[in-house]
């Protein structure tokens, strides 16, 4: 017994003396190098432009073209985010991800807003904005109908384009992170009843709310983390893998962009203190969202931790649709680990794929399955 410790205590020594190694090899390269060139490095190509909003359709280099699935998909970011974070690194890109597995893969890509958007309103993004890349993603791919896969904000885009252009183009919809009821939002929704006034005093006095204030937000949500985050960075970086998805974290946060101030101060009243989107009062140019318009199939993910889009404020969306087929998981991580972080490929990103492909199929005309009978046939 004793030799068989003292063997186990060898070997794991041998173990943690390679990773002071490596520790020492990769510390200096990640020391070095540039964490901006390992995001968004997936190919593509800009279909459309208009002034700031443009659509990707990415590729793969030295992959078939020719999808599997006949329905397009269009990856719809949240404000405040480079699109980069749908292709995070190679290895962590939902658009790469979705390629490979046979999917023709479009983003929207909304710019960066500067003062002269400041007038820039939800209503653009639902009214014009999402509408014009839909129909460039429809007319790119030669087909009538089209996904959209949103995170966050651009869940809430997806289902609000949908329902108030009631477009019966989007067969699918899958949202990740994305808040319906406001008010299910815990400490969010509480900041938001007690001092949204304040906050919307705040946002009239800045203009464009700066990406800055926004990533110093995000990082006081969970002040440990910034104490501990670098201990364990040194601790993990034995680990390439980690040390990539710590860079690719930090840039994404790190790069926050600024909310355009008309957008801001709608989202504050209407959703946030005013709760409009669950209850069927919220407008755009005098169109109502009405989510029960939407008979698309819904597909609803929601973090186990995640404190920004708690389950309750997610799972919300189910009972506010028209669609008869939907579906609701819980997966592993917080606001931004269900989406990108190292359990999301697998608890995320493959169910997703798999509910896509199922319904990715296209639809026969009953004409066509229609069998020939003696008074139609030819003689």
């Amino acid at each position: 017994m004793i030799d068989t410790l003292l063997a186990r205590g060898e070997h794991l020594a041998r173990i943690e003396a390679n990773r002071a190694v490596l520790r020492f090899v990769n510390g200096i390269e990640w020391l070095i190098r540039d964490p901006s060139k390992l995001v968004g490095r997936t190919p593509y190509e800009v279909i459309y432009q208009r002034d700031k909003l443009a659509v990707r359709r990415y590729n793969l280099p030295g992959r078939p073209t020719r999808p599997r699935h006949c329905v397009p998909i269009l990856l719809v970011p949240p404000l405040i985010v480079k699109p980069f974070i749908f292709d995070l690194y190679p290895g962590r890109s939902l658009a790469a991800f979705l390629l490979e597995r046979g999917f023709c893969v479009y983003l929207v890509d909304f710019g960066e807003p500067d003062s002269a958007d400041a007038y820039v309103t939800l209503d653009d993004y639902v009214l014009d904005w999402i509408p014009a890349a839909a129909g460039s993603v429809k007319r790119d791919a030669g087909t009538g109908e089209i996904s959209l896969l949103g995170y966050c904000m651009g869940g809430l885009f997806s289902l609000m384009h949908t329902a108030v252009n009631r477009d019966h183009s989007v067969r699918n919809i899958v949202t990740i992170g994305a808040p319906v009821d406001m008010h299910k939002m815990g400490l969010f929704a509480w900041a938001a009843q007690l001092g949204g006034g304040q906050v919307e005093f705040l946002g009239r006095q800045l203009g464009n709310i700066p990406g800055g204030l926004s990533s110093a937000v995000f990082r006081l949500l969970t002040p440990m983390k910034n104490v501990t985050r670098y201990a364990d960075l040194f601790m993990n970086m034995w680990d390439h893998e980690y040390m990539n998805g710590f860079d690719a974290m930090n840039q994404w946060v790190s790069q926050f962009i600024a909310y355009p101030q008309g957008a801001f101060l709608q989202f504050v009243h209407d959703f946030m203190r005013r709760n409009k989107l669950v209850r069927g009062k919220m407008k755009f140019g005098g169109k109502v969202a009405d989510l029960r318009r939407i008979k698309a199939a819904l597909l609803v993910f929601a973090g186990r931790t995640d404190q920004i889009a708690p389950a309750a404020a997610v799972r919300a969306v189910l009972a506010a649709v028209g669609s008869t087929d939907t579906t609701f998981r819980l997966a592993p991580g917080g606001h931004m680990g269900v989406f990108a972080g190292a359990s999301a490929p697998e608890h995320v990103w493959q169910p997703a794929s798999e509910w896509l492909a199922a319904r990715s199929q296209p639809v026969v005309s009953p004409a066509r399955n229609r069998r020939r009978s003696p008074s139609n046939a030819t003689a």
